[in-house]
């Protein structure tokens, strides 16, 4: 199909900008495929006339990694349901989608079937092809990445050819597109294994700093759902837990800035101590936490309230924000968080930098067993995953040394620390990152850490694998690399992934934003 057969779905003048607003491009041309023949035909077209196509979602990634000069494509409306499978003796469905619906689509529409995905991230405004893509996470000891759900993908790569890729089916191109930043083809449909419906009946309650350290052997085994919010300059956490339930969904508790008074005040507060003075910034996080949490007890006189599970595991991202966020072995969490911790109070007595709230700490288990698990005899409040493959993704960024041990068995040895550094910008204004994420990144790195592929690592000079400016001609917020680094900590699985990319991309369509991909190590110069 020759390009002008796609006027159609074919668009010029477009101008794309993320969801945080802090990136922007104009392609020459921007795409709306409804089927699969027409993804086809871009790429065959883009391949004969040597351009470079990035797909986007909701281009909810804070990071520039899908920005482009060339061709943008967007899959909005390759958003059908395509089948629903039940297996009842085995408790799980498997439903079948095109590869743009958003996940909040799917959650609506396996609810009308009583069933649920198993495990989300803190929003569900992203494409399935995007959370598969990029490594998206939950916070459970139990669950893993997203992509451990998918049961099979149909990808088209970078010859035009469509693929169908599962454990059984072409398992290595499978293993790299279950987290391919986009560089393998276009994803255009999968499969995702639900479970039946359930609610989460969870506690949330405010503990010290110390407290969260002092239970760190126990506390994260605690719960199927955990995650803590951190407040630096106040010396406290919020501790949420969160179990399966059968119980009726509850009334949940009132949230200051969901308000609409609430939140533009906020975000004030930000726009004073970022723009006019920025030693205001403690005073504004412990306002903040006094009239989000000021009336929720303590160490064990908490909140309880039940929800149904997309609303437990949403929550509210607030205003466009920078988002750093890394992953390293659990067990080094409280070396890293007592540096870090000392790390903000020095800068914040010599006024070199500040630091936004909450910092949200998770945790994830993306070991994976030898087998498929049986799961003839699970209930509706089981724990774990019902995997859909038990393969790891060449770019997963968690540790890579830890085995699987059964549920029962699971210790923070199995265990990946997420934890996750905001820097809002409030009414749209670029607060400084640098200093901060620089420290940040250091600490991190030392402990054992992989930066969320998706999200704003800056990396440094030292450690690009691309074209090295002088610092001073870096913006702020601009990515500096971290190739050599990726080299390192990757190995043969990058040597792999790198060798599947050129295959099925060998002219380069796939590569876009080749600055990006070269100077963190995803592809050759």
């Amino acid at each position: 199909m020759a390009l002008e057969a796609l006027q159609d779905i074919m668009q010029k003048d477009y101008k794309f900008k993320n969801w945080a607003g802090i990136y922007s491009c104009k392609p020459q041309l921007y795409f709306q495929p409804t089927t699969i023949d027409e993804v086809a035909s871009v790429i065959k077209n883009a391949k004969a006339l040597g351009k470079t196509i990035v797909t986007v979602g909701s281009g909810h990634s804070p990071s520039n990694m899908c920005i482009t000069s060339e061709w943008l494509m967007n899959l909005d409306k390759l958003n059908k349901v395509l089948g629903f499978e039940e297996f009842k003796d085995l408790h799980y469905a498997d439903v079948s989608v095109e590869a743009g619906i958003r996940v909040f689509q799917i959650n609506e529409y396996v609810a009308t079937k009583n069933y649920a995905v198993q495990n989300l991230g803190s929003i569900s405004e992203q494409s399935i092809a995007g959370i598969i893509s990029t490594g998206t996470h939950g916070s459970s000891p139990f669950h893993g990445l997203v992509s451990s759900n998918i049961v099979n993908l149909t990808v088209v790569n970078g010859l035009g050819e469509v693929m169908f890729l599962d454990s059984e089916n072409h398992p290595e191109v499978f293993k790299a597109a279950l987290l391919s930043l986009g560089k393998i083809g276009i994803i255009v449909r999968a499969t995702v294994r639900v479970v039946p419906a359930f609610n989460i009946k969870a506690t949330e309650e405010v503990i010290t700093f110390e407290d969260l350290l002092e239970s760190w052997d126990t506390l994260w085994t605690s719960s199927e759902f955990i995650r803590v919010w951190w407040y630096p300059y106040s010396h406290k956490c919020v501790l949420w837990r969160g179990d399966k339930t059968e119980a009726k969904p509850t009334k949940s508790r009132k949230s200051w800035w969901g308000t609409t008074l609430g939140r533009v005040f906020y975000e004030t507060l930000l726009w004073l101590s970022c723009r006019v003075y920025t030693p205001l910034t403690p005073y504004v996080e412990r306002f903040v936490f006094q009239r989000q949490y000021g009336k929720l007890g303590s160490k064990g006189n908490g909140s309880t309230t039940v929800a149904t599970s997309v609303k437990a595991f949403n929550m509210d991202c607030l205003f466009s924000q920078f988002v750093n966020e890394w992953g390293c072995p659990l067990e080094n969490g409280p070396q890293i968080l007592r540096s870090l911790d000392h790390s903000i109070a020095q800068a914040s007595q010599s006024k070199e930098f500040y630091v936004h709230v909450p910092m949200e700490i998770r945790c994830s288990n993306t070991t994976l067993p030898s087998e498929p698990l049986d799961t003839k005899d699970r209930t509706i409040t089981s724990r774990g995953t019902v995997y859909g493959n038990i393969i790891r993704p060449y770019l997963d960024n968690t540790p890579s040394g830890c085995r699987y041990t059964p549920l029962n068995s699971v210790t923070n040895s199995q265990l990946t620390l997420y934890i996750n550094a905001t820097i809002y910008r409030p009414f749209g204004y670029n607060t400084r990152i640098h200093e901060w994420y620089s420290i940040f990144e250091d600490t991190m790195s030392v402990a054992g850490g992989k930066p969320h592929w998706a999200k704003n690592f800056l990396g440094s000079s030292n450690n690009t694998a691309g074209d090295v400016k002088q610092e001073s001609d870096y913006d702020d917020f601009e990515g500096r690399g971290l190739g050599r680094k990726i080299k390192e900590w990757y190995g043969d699985d990058l040597v792999a992934f790198r060798k599947i990319r050129e295959q099925q991309d060998p002219d380069n369509v796939f590569l876009m934003n080749k600055e990006w991909a070269v100077r963190n190590g995803v592809a050759n110069e």
